[in-house]
Order: structure tokens, then C-alpha cells, then sequence
């Protein structure tokens, strides 16, 4: 009987993932470019990993792709850790950078992408949505490596853990002013004839965020409960996992973002449940899943890149890179800091800390997921400016992603250490 070369291709991936990690200690850098490089080794310079079997596998497998999927378990494994306390404390500084800031984010990269390609600028806008969000399955691990003080790594996990949604709100925005007729729209679309563009924006926004968090919560209280009922020892981590995708699959029947309600679940177990040695097994095999799941990421990461895309846009990767990176973050950041700091908070962010912060936002998975859409709409509805810009953007968001993850990671513990100095014991 033949082996499939999709098996033996996915045989391969688990295989380097493995070993990313005792290279990482042995040239005593953080896994994640390790993992990006080996991707793309084994992907677009020698092939071994096809290109469609990457990205079908990143975007599609389930329907929905193991990138999306990936995430559902990072978050999930890293709400368990969500301090309430802190969170509470941190709140104004991480709404305001996952709103205000995601926001100048989004428009600063529309602007300069227009000005740079010569794409319209609502071309410019998609973008812009696109690449806003920064991603916890690069931000955790990276943090989590260093030695900072829980203010400054509770503020980055935060923001990156909560500000999928009013990217994707953004993007399906400029998706609609471009094609309010299409299925995928169908929401906002009537939202915006019933109330107008503002209205519908903020009604779309609650609605993504206020109904998964709110059902999320309850969904932990009632694991809790149940419990206690029946006990389920072991089974609690089938138990757990599949309620969570059922969250997931639930919520994306909706056309609702799953996240919050993912992590209210996962954030009310972590800090309510019993402490037992079978909460405590199914903490850790969450954890060793969402490993699991990051390796897998970023090896694809690596991998959906190909030789001519490479050669053919390199250097408008480049460019966007850095003006993500070194312009529309920085941009972002101190103005919803500040902000944050006129009201009354224990909490003050001086200048090396918020240059710290600025410096530290890599693109991930939401990002990639998103780029492929437009060209995809553009096909399937025969509109012809995403059939023109839809492979630019795509790659484009691929090279920003790939390249701040890889400079964030290489350069951020050196920073740190100049930026802000150890917390006291």
C-alpha cells in the first residue's frame, strides 16, 4: 500500500520540530527562527515540504487550517496563566492598544502601502487590517524566555491575545466597501444599511467580542460545576479539548471570532478551578499541545513561501517590514500608552518601556490566514481589484510576518536588557 506524500511530508514536519529546539539551546537562540528556517529549508530551497501541502495544511485543513486551530490552543494553554489581578490592573493600557492602537496601526500601513505600490487605498486599508494584530504564538514563547517585570509582559500578551478581533472587523469592513453583496459580508453589510457605517462598526465589534466572552465564561463555570458532579478525572482532558472545539466550531458557524470566548473558558478554569492532580494534568498536556502546536506553525510559516515569490517580492517585504516594524508600531504605541496613563493607575510606563514595547510586536498566523482571502473573494466573485492585488498582498503579509518574527525574536532579549532593567525580587 502507497504512503500518501501528504503523510509523509507531515511525518517530516514532526520530525524537524523536535529538533528545533535542542539547536535553539545549542546556538542559544529563541526556537522560533530556528523553526522559520528550517521551513524554509526544507520547504521552498529544497522542496521536501510542497507548497500546496503547506498551505492547505496552514489555511485549509478542517476547513478552516491548522493556523487558526494552532492559535485555538495557544490561547486556550495561555489563558490558564491570566493573572485576574493583573489583568484588572493592565486593562486601560491593553484596551487602548487594541483599539486606538491596532486602529493607527491599520491606517499609518494603509497609507504608506498605497504610497509605496500604487494600489488604491482601500487596497492599502486591507493591508492595513491585515497585518495590525500582533500574534501570542510568537509573543508567548519570546516573553516568556526573558526576564521582565509581569507589568511589561502581561501588557504585550494582553494585547496580543485580544486584538484579532477588531482586525478581522476592519478587513471584512474593507472587504464590504469593496463587495457589500458577498456571503462573507453578510453581517456588517446589514448592520451598516440598518444604522450606518460608525453604528455598524461598533455593533459588530460587540457583537465579536461581548457574546464569545461572555458565553466563554460561562462555559468555564459550568465545566467547573460538572466536575464536581461527576468527576472526570483523566477524562477531563478529552472533556476540556473537545468543548473547546466546540467553541471554536460553534462560534465560526456564527461568524463570530471564537477567541474571547476560548480564553474567558480557559482563564476561568486557570484561576477558579480546585487545585487536583488531574486539573494540574490537564494544565500540562494543554501546554505540551500548544508547543506542539506553535512548532508546527512556524515550520509552515516557512514553508508557504516560495523561491519566486522570494526573488519577485523581497524587497517590497522588506519595505513593509520595516515600516510595520519601525514606524506604524511605534506610532501606535506611545499615543495609547499615554493615553492609558491620564487616568489614575498604579501602573506608569516610562519612555525605555514603551520604546521596549513598541519594538516587540511580531505579525503571525491571523495575519497569514487573512492575506489569502482577498485573492480567493476576487476568484470566486470575479472581482477584478482583489484578482489584481490579491497575490501582492498575500506575500506581502507573508515577508512582514516572517521577518518581524525572525527580527523580534533575534533582537528583543538584547534590547530588553538595555531598555528595562530586572525586576526586584
Amino acid at each position: 500500500m502507497a504512503i500518501s506524500s501528504e503523510f509523509l511530508q507531515l511525518s517530516l514536519i514532526l520530525i524537524v520540530a523536535a529538533f528545533a529546539i535542542p539547536i535553539s539551546r545549542k546556538v542559544s537562540v529563541i526556537e522560533i527562527p530556528i523553526l522559520i528556517g528550517l521551513g524554509i529549508l526544507f520547504g521552498p530551497v529544497l522542496g521536501i515540504i510542497s507548497h500546496g501541502f503547506a498551505i492547505n495544511f496552514m489555511s485549509q485543513f478542517a476547513t478552516v487550517g491548522i493556523g487558526l486551530l494552532g492559535i485555538m490552543i495557544i490561547l486556550y494553554s495561555e489563558s490558564h496563566r491570566i493573572d485576574i489581578r493583573l489583568f484588572r490592573r493592565l486593562l486601560s493600557k491593553i484596551v487602548l492598544l487594541d483599539t486606538l492602537g491596532l486602529l493607527i496601526t491599520a491606517f499609518v500601513t494603509a497609507f504608506l502601502f498605497s504610497l509605496i505600490t500604487g494600489a488604491p487605498l482601500i487596497i492599502g486599508f486591507i493591508f492595513g487590517a491585515i497585518i495590525s494584530p500582533t500574534d501570542p504564538a510568537s509573543v508567548i514563547p519570546l516573553l516568556r524566555r526573558m526576564t521582565l517585570s509581569e507589568d511589561v509582559t502581561g501588557t504585550l500578551i494582553g494585547e496580543s491575545m485580544f486584538n484579532d478581533p477588531l482586525s478581522i472587523i476592519l478587513f471584512y469592513l474593507g472587504i464590504a466597501l469593496i463587495a457589500p453583496g458577498i456571503s462573507q459580508v453578510t453581517i456588517f453589510s446589514d448592520l451598516n444599511v440598518r444604522f450606518g457605517i460608525y453604528a455598524a462598526t461598533l455593533l459588530y465589534l460587540m457583537m465579536q467580542i461581548l457574546i464569545p466572552a461572555v458565553s466563554g465564561i460561562a462555559v468555564g463555570f459550568l465545566i467547573i460545576y460538572l466536575n464536581k458532579i461527576f468527576n472526570f478525572e483523566n477524562l477531563l482532558l478529552g472533556l476540556i479539548l473537545g468543548i473547546i472545539l466546540l467553541e471554536f466550531a460553534f462560534f465560526e458557524a456564527l461568524s463570530l471570532t471564537p477567541f474571547p470566548a476560548i480564553i474567558a473558558t480557559g482563564a476561568v478554569i486557570g484561576n477558579f478551578s480546585e487545585k487536583s492532580i488531574f486539573w494540574e494534568r490537564e494544565a500540562n498536556f494543554q501546554a505540551n499541545l500548544a508547543v506542539l502546536a506553535q512548532s508546527i506553525i512556524f515550520l509552515l510559516l516557512g514553508s508557504i513561501i516560495t523561491l519566486g515569490q522570494i526573488t519577485s517580492y523581497i524587497l517590497l517585504g522588506i519595505i513593509m517590514s520595516l515600516v510595520v516594524m519601525f514606524v506604524a508600531r511605534p506610532a501606535s504605541v506611545f499615543p495609547s500608552i499615554l493615553l492609558a496613563s491620564l487616568r489614575r493607575s498604579r501602573v506608569k510606563f516610562g519612555n525605555k518601556v514603551k520604546w521596549f514595547i513598541s519594538l516587540v510586536g511580531p505579525r503571525g498566523v491571523v495575519s497569514v490566514v487573512l492575506s489569502a482571502i482577498p485573492y480567493s473573494l476576487g476568484l470566486e466573485y470575479h472581482i477584478s481589484i482583489l484578482i489584481k492585488w490579491g497575490p501582492v498582498l498575500s506575500v506581502s503579509a507573508i515577508f512582514v510576518v516572517l521577518l518581524s518574527i525572525i527580527l523580534t525574536t533575534v533582537y528583543s532579549p538584547t534590547v530588553g536588557r538595555k531598555l528595562i532593567p530586572p525586576p526586584k525580587d
